[in-house]
């Protein structure tokens, strides 16, 4: 296995010997005085200082919901609306307010798009040291950058490095357009061929690299409020939206920047069967709003067995649901109604006190050998 990190900062095709900048400024987030967030502010000319920014990272604490905004926007902009020019100034502005992993990725494919490949480069090695995932699919995209710039010592490297990191979607590889450069000027085949034996199906491989992104969970897992808070930056890529339903706007066909999606961690693994939890959580509406928490069971290569919404609810309408995960494979859902001092639908959840909480109802589920989520008689007195 390469060790891309040293590696990468020596051959960069881009380096220059730019002047030093002045360092990061910080602030703290307007959204959340007093609550200990804090985050490095950093100007436009110091996005691709890639110091600078591992610097203004070690010194941020919490999450800023402005950057995260300008992200969202950022995605609706490049995405849905197919305007990389406008994707760029948000993901930048996202960036400045709170450089993360995921805002270098996208804003890489922008300016990659656009043809600045100079920029796309640095974008794609930072989004890499601050750990996007999945790790395969950002070394791929540098391959690509470095083809297109007839780069091909830099581009035979990282798409090798991608392929040992478990890229192997062959149709890619061999027709993508930006690698016809590297495939021109290289014995590719035969390289490629041998860094991609062993190699399994593509989608299986993607299943593959999405599950192992869960870490098994502790017991017993109470998904409730306070667990929602504690979620941090452990996000689900876009790449893996094949599995992950709520990432799909169904009625525009488009990905939907409204909600921000969590690993929770891995319930059940077997040979055959895979069972996850993750969060969706969503951004736009003022304040903090729980998440919503779905347990998922997929087969051995990835197709959905069952699935089901465990906390939190989809519509405010509904009961609001706590769970309980225990190691035997049980799931204890409570449904309370909740009763806040405004309408949260009309007001948002920011300064809106929560007045009356009722259990309604307890529900009990099992996770059967195959997958499914069974529902349980209630025990005696469950519901008293």
């Amino acid at each position: 296995m390469r060790y891309v990190l040293l590696l990468a900062a020596g051959i960069s095709l881009f380096a220059c010997n730019a002047p030093s900048t002045p360092d990061a400024t910080t602030k703290a987030d307007p959204q959340h005085p007093g609550q200990g967030q804090f985050t490095a502010v950093i100007s436009e000319d110091q996005i691709f200082d890639k110091q600078l920014v591992l610097s203004a990272v070690s010194i941020t604490k919490g999450k800023s919901r402005i950057s995260d905004k300008y992200f969202l926007k950022g995605v609706d902009a490049y995405r849905n609306q197919k305007n990389p020019d406008e994707g760029v100034k948000l993901f930048k502005q996202s960036i400045m307010e709170q450089p993360q992993a995921r805002a270098y990725f996208e804003l890489g494919n922008a300016l990659a798009e656009l043809n600045n490949l100079k920029d796309a480069a640095s974008a794609y090695e930072i989004a890499e040291v601050l750990d996007y995932k999945p790790t395969s699919k950002v070394l791929y995209n540098l391959a690509c950058v470095y083809s297109r710039a007839q780069e091909a010592k830099a581009a035979h490297y990282y798409l090798i490095s991608a392929i040992e990191f478990g890229y192997s979607n062959t149709k890619n590889i061999f027709g993508d357009k930006d690698l016809q450069y590297l495939r021109n000027v290289t014995d590719f085949n035969t390289e490629v061929a041998a860094a991609l034996s062993g190699a399994t199906d593509p989608d299986k491989l993607q299943w593959n690299l999405f599950w192992h992104e869960f870490k098994p969970v502790s017991y017993p897992l109470v998904l409730d409020e306070k667990y929602g808070k504690k979620l941090g930056e452990d996000y689900i890529s876009y790449e893996y939206e094949r599995f992950v339903a709520e990432m799909r706007n169904n009625d525009k066909f488009s990905r939907e920047v409204g909600y921000e999606f969590y690993h929770v961690g891995l319930a059940k693994a077997t040979d055959s069967v895979k069972t996850l939890v993750y969060a969706v959580k969503n951004v736009i509406m003022n304040g903090y709003v729980p998440p919503e928490y779905y347990i998922v069971s997929f087969d051995h290569v990835g197709k959905l067995i069952d699935k089901l919404l465990i906390g939190g609810h989809v519509l405010l309408k509904e009961p609001f649901r706590v769970a309980t995960l225990t190691e035997n494979g049980n799931i204890e859902i409570g449904l309370f109604s909740q009763v806040y001092k405004k309408d949260p639908e009309n007001e948002g959840y920011e300064d809106n006190e929560l007045e009356d909480v009722k259990l309604l109802e307890k529900q009990l589920y099992s996770i059967t050998e195959d997958g499914h989520f069974v529902r349980k008689e209630n025990l005696l007195g469950m519901n008293r």
